[in-house]
């Protein structure tokens, strides 16, 4: 084999060689910035999370207030806000001490304990920097709604009333890419239920 030939089989060993180093510097680039994406991703998604459910529990803290008064679920936003900013909520005082070999109810027929009665402002369950219009938005969607609803079931022969809160993920992670994710943007964060009597989070 001529010494040309064999320069020529060294040299094109050598560009193979450097060609794979590159290559593997290529995928490996590509891999860790994957990696890094993905854990940006799920870091982002996670505080989203935690904010739209902090804002779903602050739903569930008004409808009950609204229930304690109306005796139903808030049907929609509007509702709910105009209690929230327009309407009272009814405090009971106990004055006075029952004594041991009473109930409650008998120190009150006996004139021991008086119940007072007061109204205080609705917006009041809330702190006072809070902004009570707030509670219809989805965090970080850009302007859309909760989707809200609520009835009347039968659950053991009883008609409970019954709400639901909820908001797709595809609203929750708007601008954030979730390719390769697994993420369903139809899924939804929610509480409360259509068809169980419950105001938890699906969460």
């Amino acid at each position: 084999m001529g010494y040309k030939l064999k320069l020529k089989i060294r040299r094109m060993k050598v560009a193979i060689q450097v060609g794979l180093i590159i290559i593997a510097g290529v995928l490996t680039y590509f891999i860790v910035v994957g990696i890094q994406s993905k854990i940006e991703f799920r870091n982002k998604a996670e505080q989203r999370r935690e904010v739209v459910q902090e804002r779903l529990q602050n739903i569930v803290t008004a409808q009950k207030e609204f229930k304690n008064e109306k005796g139903r679920y808030a049907a929609n936003f509007d509702e709910l806000l105009y209690f929230l900013s327009s309407d009272s909520l009814t405090i009971i005082k106990a004055i006075g001490n029952v004594p041991d070999s009473l109930t409650e109810a008998q120190a009150v027929e006996q004139g021991v304990v008086i119940r007072d009665t007061a109204l205080v402002a609705a917006r009041t369950i809330f702190p006072e920097e809070f902004n009570i219009e707030d509670l219809r938005t989805v965090p970080f969607s850009k302007g859309k709604e909760f989707k809200m609803k609520a009835g009347v079931i039968e659950k053991n022969k009883v008609n409970v009333n019954v709400f639901e809160a909820s908001a797709k993920l595809g609203d929750i992670y708007t601008g954030l890419s979730t390719k390769n994710e697994n993420i369903n943007p139809e899924d939804v964060l929610k509480v409360g239920s259509m068809t169980e009597p419950i105001t938890s989070g699906n969460w």
